[in-house]
């Protein structure tokens, strides 16, 4: 008994609406559901209906009814949301499913039927199976809804799609295997597939009722399907979603008779229909993939857009075809041709369900569903009788046009046409424009920074990530842009740091106004990344904003705003930054003093204290990193770093390496044996007297020296004898001081006039 209240005690504290953890397992299950329904259905459906209707003699006008009935059924949902208020949604779905299957049967008397009787059996048992579907279908909104977010709705109806139409070909694969036999390629192999799909159906149901749901189907009192329908046409942004299904799916009726068409015009066998259906199906699993790859961060709006002009594009194709009884096409013209419009037509239909499904009241889901079905049943009635109207009239060779489905495939291309015109009118939260939409899907660098940020956002790999974030910070596309201005915006981004630093290398002027903000804000983490970074930003604005960092309480604020006003040309604070310099003890503040202040002074005076600044700093490897990175700013070649590189992997190969390449200058040629000797042995006094010899020995031609390099002599002169005491520093540094000393030498005396 405790156990039975403590359950009825958290179940009382549940609403209807799921945890986290009950969607991600809502919607494992929705998955297995969808893949063995595209079995089931498949083996039970259209295809194999329209081939037996066909088999007995059906009409065009009975198989334009079997193309509707499917959504013609949705007509019995006019009274369903008050017969089933209270019940549970998974129940009811599930219920319907099992009827569904159940239902299917009864075709087993065809095996003691012929003709009319037969045709009449099969339109009975099809409009009941498709009547139990409805049901379930009303429900399906609902539940997707019920066990997604917005964030990820366009994503999961994709994905289920692609799960469904990939059962599918397998089932339609066994279907044409199947039939490819003599036995089974008439009526006894099209009843056998009907059993499979009752299997199949069957335990899809089981899968079904896993589902976590505690949603009921919700009735108010007053609130018939009429007067929801009247208050959602009131409101755009449920209007054009749901007219866009609604014409959508009188397109799907009509293409659906393209099955007739390749049946008794083109003359396909029974085998090959469901080769066909086989390969449209591999084209809806890839309009799912391609909804689900773009819809959720583009829109649903500028992609329809695009598929329904080319939807209506490729029905004037189908228009064209110059199919009679006596000349036939290629068989790949119809496989190629059926591929692509069903690819465009199911992406629409996609697109538009993420639409419908996002629009979607949250109190009356099921009884705005039932509303949808309910009006479709309309619009496919229509079809499907204007359909096989249409049919009859391009039979008579009197008003036949390129073939007898012309005048079917001209209406498919208006209803078209209208989809695009809608399309313009949809409104769809968050949508990009239709430039911005071109811009990725018609631009080589868009497409490659959309991917990019497609795994990005799927990765967890911090290497990855990185490789990644490179790829986007290097790409100009204007939707890396907005994704890299999405990051900065993050108060906790692991990418943060490394986009603000890319924007240095590669700049952005749009995002100025981000990097500004957060140059500004001393409570970001990342200040540092975009101060660096507005150095590459030259202007008012980052001018005023790294005055004021600059006399900040902050040395390291102090540094990185020198540098950065040093790069976008600002010198007028030269004498207040050698102030701070001079005050500044810490390596990574040096490094970037000594940056600004060569940048901001031609003259170099910061170079006649190179050696006093280092000197501030004894432990470690920040010698050889100062030196180098003076030389670096001045341009010398070979650079020092790789000369300090070799000395520190393998002691005396650097300087060997280095002194054999100042073999062109007379003085080092004549003293090259004896400088080897002198670092090998520390005999710093001999290697001081050679820098003071070959510098003070040449007063009268290193006359000509200017500038930077003119500083950096005096810091040799001065300092040189540092090298001979051997008093700061231990061993190393003193040897650090002596190859530095020699190298500037040999730089100071390349770069006179007196050797060029």
């Amino acid at each position: 008994m405790t156990r039975t209240i403590k359950k009825n005690t958290i179940s009382a504290m549940l609403t209807k609406f799921l945890s986290e953890e009950e969607r991600q397992k809502g919607r494992k299950r929705v998955y297995n559901f969808q893949a063995l329904n595209g079995l089931g259905f498949n083996f039970m459906g259209e295809t194999p209906v329209y081939l037996m209707a066909i088999h007995f003699g059906a009409t065009n006008i009975e198989l334009g009814y079997i193309s509707s009935v499917i959504f013609l059924t949705g007509f019995i949902l006019a009274g369903l949301p008050r017969i089933l208020a209270g019940k549970n949604l998974i129940n009811v779905q599930s219920t319907a499913w099992f009827i569904r299957g159940v239902v299917v049967l009864f075709y087993s008397a065809l095996f003691f039927l012929e003709g009319r009787s037969a045709v009449l059996l099969i339109l009975i048992v099809y409009t009941l199976f498709c009547s139990a579907r409805i049901i379930g279908v009303a429900v399906w909104n609902p539940l997707i809804k019920m066990v997604t977010t917005s964030q990820n709705r366009g994503i999961v109806i994709a994905h289920g799609n692609v799960l469904n139409q990939s059962s599918s070909v397998i089932s339609k694969l066994i279907s044409f295997i199947v039939t490819s036999f003599q036995f089974f390629s008439g009526i006894v192999g099209i009843l056998l597939l009907q059993v499979l799909g009752v299997f199949f159906n069957t335990v899809a149901v089981l899968q079904l009722k896993k589902v976590p749901c505690r949603e009921t189907v919700e009735y108010h009192k007053g609130r018939n399907i009429l007067v929801i329908l009247k208050d959602s046409l009131k409101r755009k942004d449920r209007r054009y979603p749901l007219v866009l299904k609604w014409v959508t799916i009188g397109v799907v009726v009509l293409n659906g008779l393209t099955i007739a068409f390749i049946r008794k015009e083109a003359g396909f066998s029974n085998n090959l229909v469901f080769l066909y259906s086989m390969v449209m199906a591999l084209s809806i699993i890839l309009s799912g993939l391609f909804a689900r790859t773009f819809a959720d961060r583009m829109g649903s709006r500028p992609l329809l857009i695009g598929v329904n002009i080319l939807l209506s594009v490729s029905f004037v194709v189908w228009i064209l075809l110059p199919v009679t009884n006596s000349m036939g096409l290629p068989v790949y013209i119809y496989f190629i041709l059926g591929f692509f419009t069903n690819f465009f037509l199911w992406s629409g239909n996609v697109l538009v369900s993420r639409v419908l499904v996002n629009t979607m009241p949250e109190d009356e889901s099921f009884s705005y569903n039932s509303m949808t079905n309910f009006v479709t049943a309309f619009f496919s009635l229509i079809s499907g009788i204007a359909a096989g109207l249409l049919i009859d009239l391009g039979q008579n060779t009197g008003l036949m046009l390129f073939n007898t489905y012309s005048y079917l495939f001209s209406f498919a291309m208006i209803l078209s046409l209208v989809l695009v015109f809608l399309s313009f009118l949809l409104i769809d939260k968050g949508s990009m424009s239709a430039r911005e939409t071109a811009a990725i899907l018609f631009s080589f660098e868009g497409m490659r920074a959309y991917m990019d940020i497609g795994k990005l956002n799927t990765t967890d790999d911090p290497v990855k990530k990185r490789t990644v974030l490179l790829s986007i910070s290097q790409n100009e596309a204007p939707v890396a842009t907005e994704e890299i201005r999405h990051i900065i915006a993050s108060p906790l981004s692991s990418g943060k740091g490394e986009v603000l630093k890319s924007l240095f290398s590669h700049p952005r002027p749009v995002l100025l106004p981000e990097l500004l903000k957060e140059a500004g804000d001393f409570g970001s983490y990342h200040q540092m990344n975009a101060v660096f970074a507005l150095g590459a930003y030259p202007g008012k604005d980052t001018e005023k904003i790294l005055l004021q960092l600059l006399d900040s309480d902050d040395v390291s604020i102090q540094s990185n705003a020198a540098k950065s006003l040093s790069r976008i040309g600002h010198n007028e604070s030269l004498d207040k930054v050698r102030l701070y310099a001079e005050k500044a003890d810490h390596a990574w503040d040096k490094i970037n003093f000594l940056i600004a202040l060569k940048n901001m002074d031609p003259d170099g005076l910061v170079f006649r204290n190179i050696f006093n600044d280092s000197g501030k700093i004894h432990d470690g490897v920040f010698k050889q990193t100062y030196y180098s990175l003076a030389a670096d700013l001045l341009a010398l070649k070979p650079p020092l770093s790789e000369i300090y590189s070799s000395k520190n992997l393998k002691s005396g190969e650097g300087v060997k390496d280095f002194l054999e390449q100042t073999r062109n200058l007379d003085f080092f040629y004549k003293k090259h044996k004896e400088l080897k000797g002198w670092f090998k042995t520390g005999s710093w006094g001999d290697i001081r007297q050679f820098c003071s010899e070959s510098l003070r020995g040449s007063d009268a031609e290193l006359s000509d020296l200017s500038g930077p390099m003119k500083n950096l002599r005096e810091a040799v002169l001065a300092k040189s004898e540092i090298i001979s005491s051997g008093v700061v520093g231990n061993r190393e540094s003193v040897y650090d001081y002596a190859l530095a000393c020699v190298y500037f030498t040999y730089q100071i005396l390349v770069s006179s006039k007196q050797y060029q």
